[in-house]
């Protein structure tokens, strides 16, 4: 598992990134906690891309709704999600994006390492640079 893209090249700075529920620090903990004891990491699951040649913003984050259906994620049970407009928010704050590398990962699915021994306080600055909910567009 690394930081790499589809593409062979590692997360851009630039890639619009958006995160589904839980949005408290707790629960944000406890589901890394699960992800551990599940991978041996502590990472939390996001979309991420950058915009496509003729994209704006808008088109990236419904491009990324839709990879997030065809990964799993259940429209009616996540009706709200959240966005950090650039990664370099997250990676500012020294998390590392990697590819779990399992069968079928779609290119834009990412886990982001909240460290080796995370506290409240990690999930807390995780969730910082994410905005209000936002509802499904379509």
């Amino acid at each position: 598992m690394d930081d790499k893209n589809a593409d062979g090249g590692e997360m851009s700075p630039a890639a619009i990134v958006i995160r589904f529920r839980p949005t408290n620090p707790e629960s944000v903990l406890a589901w890394a906690q699960k992800e551990h004891r599940r991978t041996g990491y502590f990472r939390l699951s996001v979309f991420a891309d950058v915009a496509g040649p003729g994209e704006d913003d808008d088109a990236v984050i419904q491009r990324l709704l839709d990879a997030s259906e065809l990964a799993g994620v259940d429209p009616g049970g996540n009706k709200k999600f959240y966005v950090c407009t650039n990664a370099s928010e997250l990676l500012g704050l020294g998390f590392t994006f990697h590819k779990d590398e399992e069968e079928g990962e779609s290119s834009e699915h990412w886990s982001v390492d909240i460290g080796a021994d995370p506290s409240g306080d990690d999930a807390l600055r995780f969730l910082s640079p994410f905005g209000p909910p936002e509802g499904r567009r379509r």
